[in-house]
């Protein structure tokens, strides 16, 4: 007599991913973006051009608009804030953990793919007058120069520097970081995470790195880029995102990857600007921060370690297709908890 089998309950089905509701946000945050930059494409701007810098200030915010209209209008969950990552908030000591992390976790990749790049001779370092330093304080802080000594490590005015860098530009940049995360990370990893942790890592980290077409546009069109600094530029975006969506899940909570797009994008650049020369070259493979290959690789060093310790591997989100919780499914213990 043979046996029947039948068909799994709606308990132990694996939820699918909402393709429908997924490719309405990827399509309007898409949308906004090229509208948002139509006026610069039209004029023909260039990334020096002011149309260029107010485009970018408003488009960061596309992300977050098509989240938020997605949620409120097409998903609909009972918890909207939950559904964007933007809460919980506890507990507390894991999310400041992660956040401090991430700040603290850019800034030294910076350094060491600065090192990494003066161990290949692709860059040069000034550890005796920091010229480097110096000219990225004139450059950058000018009401720091005035303290700057006339021979070594120019202390006080790095230091007053460094206060103008955390009260002005980081806040500036968690602002516009919010804007892309509440999206990227806060919305689309969680329902995507159906696919696998991995996929949906690196498929929402793609989607990050496609969004940026009419910066890319731009750059390719004013012969400021070819194509293999395109190339390059995604792949790069692509595995930064991974390491912002590590955030995200093993917090629980979009505000750690929040700040660690934040410190990427305005911190990693410190050990560059620090510890090379000032007439260093740079180049595609290294052109300062994490940029180009050296940087790319330093990421992918990190991904790899995440990936070799288990903190990559997670469990299925809930079996219900609602929003997933997190960061319980963890299987390695949190280095927070």
């Amino acid at each position: 007599m043979s046996e029947t089998t039948s068909p799994p309950s709606p308990r132990n089905r694996r939820p699918d991913v909402p393709v429908r509701e997924v490719a309405i946000f990827v399509g309007l945050a898409y949308v906004l973006a090229w509208l948002v930059f139509t006026p610069a494409l039209l004029g023909g701007a260039e990334p020096a051009d002011p149309a260029f810098g107010v485009s970018t200030q408003i488009y960061v915010f596309t992300p977050a608009s098509a989240a938020l209209l997605v949620v409120f209008l097409v998903r609909r969950p009972a918890q909207r804030a939950r559904a964007l990552g933007l809460v919980p908030l506890r507990p507390v000591r894991r999310i400041v953990g992660y956040s401090l992390l991430a700040l603290l976790l850019f800034v030294v990749l910076g350094f060491v793919a600065t090192l990494a790049a003066a161990a290949l001779g692709v860059i040069r370092l000034d550890l005796a007058d920091f010229s480097g330093a110096r000219a990225a304080i004139e450059e950058r802080a000018p009401s720091a120069a005035d303290a700057v000594s006339a021979t070594g490590f120019p202390t006080e005015a790095y230091l007053q520097a460094l206060v103008v860098v955390f009260v002005a530009i980081l806040p500036m940049s968690l602002l516009w970081n919010v804007g892309e995360e509440l999206g990227w990370r806060g919305y689309l990893l969680p329902r995507l995470l159906p696919l696998g942790v991995w996929p949906a890592l690196l498929l929402s980290g793609l989607i990050h790195a496609l969004w940026h077409g009419p910066q890319m546009l731009i750059h390719l069109r004013s012969g400021g880029w070819g194509w293999e600094n395109l190339a390059l530029f995604v792949v790069s975006v692509t595995f930064a995102g991974v390491l912002f969506g590590w955030m995200r899940l093993a917090s629980g909570s979009v505000w750690p990857a929040v700040v660690a797009h934040a410190a990427n994008n305005s911190l990693n650049i410190l050990g560059f600007l620090t510890l090379s020369a000032a007439d260093s070259p740079t180049s595609l493979l290294y052109p300062g921060g994490l940029g180009g290959v050296i940087g790319l690789a330093v990421v992918l060093a990190v991904v790899g370690v995440l990936a070799a310790t288990g903190r990559l591997r997670m469990r299925n989100p809930d079996r219900n297709g609602a929003a997933p919780r997190l960061p319980p499914w963890t299987s390695a213990p949190s280095i927070w908890s």
